[in-house]
């Protein structure tokens, strides 16, 4: 079970966010602006113990509501009852701070810089899951995400679909993996065949 944030643990946890987080909930979250003031005493304990839902995207988005792309996840490792996560057109890097999210059930990271998904292994009630227009290489954090019903994967660099498992037949029914340029025709013809998973174009 979650530790509950009270007043006090919230603000000592907004003391020690990085400026960029500040200003992006600020923004996306509290309707403040480009400020890094704390938001009412109220707001943040709501923040961290309630929100279920969060979108955040950067200045390249379609529909931006950040002035400046986020160059991390560190804001939102105390957010535990997260099931909903949208962080789009940023310059993330690495998603290793997901970890501790385990009541995900979507994500969307299109638009980033992402060069691993290592730090998703845990997110094991997730159900969809977006990562295109990525740096993303391999897939074998996914090997135990077998809840999965949709993946958009295209536009990344990888090279092989080893960590797609018969433990994600049943569900996965939306593989979105084309294009990527270092992937072999064989591996999508694999992946039919042994497990009846198509390799889709999207």
């Amino acid at each position: 079970m979650p530790v509950q944030f009270t007043i006090q643990t919230a603000q000592a946890w907004w003391n020690k966010l990085e400026l960029q987080w500040k200003i992006a909930f600020n923004e996306a979250v509290f309707g403040k602006g480009s400020s890094a003031e704390p938001p009412k005493d109220d707001e943040l304990p709501a923040l961290l113990n309630q929100t279920e839902v969060l979108r955040l995207a950067g200045p390249a988005a379609y529909s931006p509501n950040v002035s400046a792309a986020l160059t991390n996840l560190s804001g939102i490792e105390a957010l535990h009852q997260l099931r909903f996560l949208s962080v789009t057109s940023m310059q993330l890097k690495s998603i290793r701070e997901l970890a501790p999210l385990t009541q995900l059930r979507n994500l969307y990271l299109y638009d980033n810089q992402i060069e691993s998904l290592e730090g998703i292994e845990t997110l094991t009630e997730l159900e969809e899951l977006y990562f295109q227009n990525n740096l993303v290489a391999d897939l074998r954090p996914l090997q135990n995400l077998t809840r999965l019903r949709v993946i958009y994967a295209g536009n990344n660099r990888i090279e092989t679909l080893e960590g797609l498992t018969e433990a994600h037949a049943e569900h996965l029914k939306r593989f979105y993996i084309l294009p990527n340029q270092y992937l072999p025709d064989r591996e999508a013809i694999r992946l039919q065949n042994e497990l009846g998973i198509l390799a889709r174009m999207g």
